[in-house]
C-alpha cells in the first residue's frame, strides 16, 4: 500500500455520488489517509484560474468534469482525473485546448465564497423551466470560464432593437463583454424574443429585456453601457421623469436600481446596431428556433406581489 497522504480537491461540478466512486477507485490503486476539499463548500464559485493557482500543488488529486481545464492541470505536472461516463483518466485528453489564464491583483487573496451578493428582484426573472435555467448556467459558466472569474470583467456592452413579428414585437439583444486582464473580448449572448406588447410600451420593454437578460447572467455589477437603436427607441431616462408611469416604467425604475454603473446610449449606425438590424428583419419572415417567447407579463405581476407583500 502506498503510504502518500494527499488532498482530493473535488471541483464544484463533480457530485457526491462520483466522489465516493471516486474514493473507491483510489483505495483500489493503493491510496489511503487522503483528505478531500470541497470547492462548492470551501470556496463556492471560485474560478479555474484560482483554483489552479491556490488550491492545487504536488500534494493534490484533482477532480473534475472540465476537460480543458483536467488538461490544463496535468500541464503544469499536477495530478487530475477527469470523470467520463463514470470513469476517471488520468492522462491528457486528446484534442482538447489547455485553458489559459491571466490574473488581476484581486486573484491573489483567497475567498470564502466568490458568487456575487444576491439581487432581490433576480428571483421573479428566473425562467420557470429546467430547460431555461440550465441554458442560463451554461451560458454563465462559459462567460465565467472565458474570463477566469467576476473580477475580470470591465464593462458589457448590449446593442438593442426590435421589429414588428406579426401581431407581436421581436425583440433582439447582443452581449458583448470586455477584459480588465488583456483577454480578448468576448460576444457572449444573443438573445430573440417575441411578446405581445402595446406600442406605446415596446421601447422600454426592449430595454426591460436587455436589462433583464444582464441581471440574469449577474453581469449588472459590471460597468454597462445600453447602445439603443435610434430613433425606434427613445432615452429610457426621459421616461422616469413622468409623473403617472405605467408598469413597464416602473419595471424598468427596479431593473436600472440593480445596476451599478449603466449608461443609455442612442445608437443610429456602425456595425453592432446594423448587424442585429439586419438579423431581426430576417427573422421576422420565418419562423426559427432562435426566436423565444417573452414573459414580461408575468415579471410585472410577480413584481407587484412583492411590491404589495413589501407595503403590506
Amino acid at each position: 500500500m502506498k503510504k502518500i497522504k494527499n488532498i482530493i480537491v473535488v471541483d464544484e461540478a463533480v457530485s457526491n455520488e462520483i466522489f465516493d466512486h471516486f474514493q473507491k477507485y483510489l483505495i483500489k490503486k493503493g491510496y489511503k489517509n487522503f483528505e478531500s476539499l470541497f470547492i462548492a463548500k470551501a470556496h463556492q464559485g471560485m474560478p479555474d484560474g484560482q483554483i489552479l493557482q491556490h488550491l492545487l500543488n504536488s500534494k493534490t488529486i484533482f477532480l473534475t468534469t472540465d476537460r480543458p481545464f483536467h488538461n490544463t492541470v496535468l500541464s503544469q505536472g499536477l495530478k487530475s482525473y477527469c470523470v467520463n461516463n463514470n470513469t476517471f483518466i488520468s492522462r491528457k485528453l486528446k484534442g482538447i485546448k489547455n485553458k489559459n489564464y491571466a490574473f488581476h491583483k484581486n486573484d491573489l487573496t483567497l475567498k470564502d465564497n466568490y458568487h456575487l451578493p444576491k439581487t432581490d428582484i433576480r428571483s421573479i426573472l428566473l425562467p420557470s423551466s429546467e430547460k431555461g435555467l440550465k441554458k442560463l448556467r451554461t451560458k454563465r459558466r462559459r462567460i465565467r470560464s472565458h474570463f477566469g472569474g467576476q473580477d475580470h470583467l470591465d464593462q458589457v456592452t448590449i446593442t438593442v432593437s426590435w421589429e414588428p413579428f406579426n401581431s407581436l414585437i421581436l425583440f433582439g439583444i447582443k452581449f458583448r463583454i470586455s477584459s480588465n486582464v488583456g483577454i480578448k473580448a468576448l460576444n457572449a449572448s444573443e438573445s430573440y424574443i417575441t411578446d405581445k406588447i402595446e406600442t406605446e410600451n415596446r421601447n422600454i420593454v426592449a430595454i426591460n429585456y436587455a436589462l433583464i437578460l444582464s441581471i440574469q447572467l449577474m453581469l449588472h455589477f459590471v460597468k454597462t453601457q445600453v447602445y439603443y437603436d435610434a430613433p425606434k427607441i427613445e432615452d429610457p431616462l426621459l421616461d422616469l421623469q413622468n409623473e403617472h408611469q405605467s408598469p413597464s416604467l416602473m419595471l424598468f425604475a427596479e431593473l436600472k436600481k440593480n445596476f451599478a454603473n449603466i449608461e443609455f446610449i442612442p445608437s443610429t449606425k456602425g456595425w453592432f446596431i446594423e448587424r442585429l438590424r439586419a438579423k431581426l428583419v430576417d427573422l421576422s419572415k420565418y419562423k426559427s428556433n432562435e426566436i423565444v417567447t417573452g414573459n414580461i407579463s408575468d415579471i410585472l405581476v410577480k413584481l407587484k406581489n412583492i411590491n404589495l407583500v413589501n407595503n403590506g
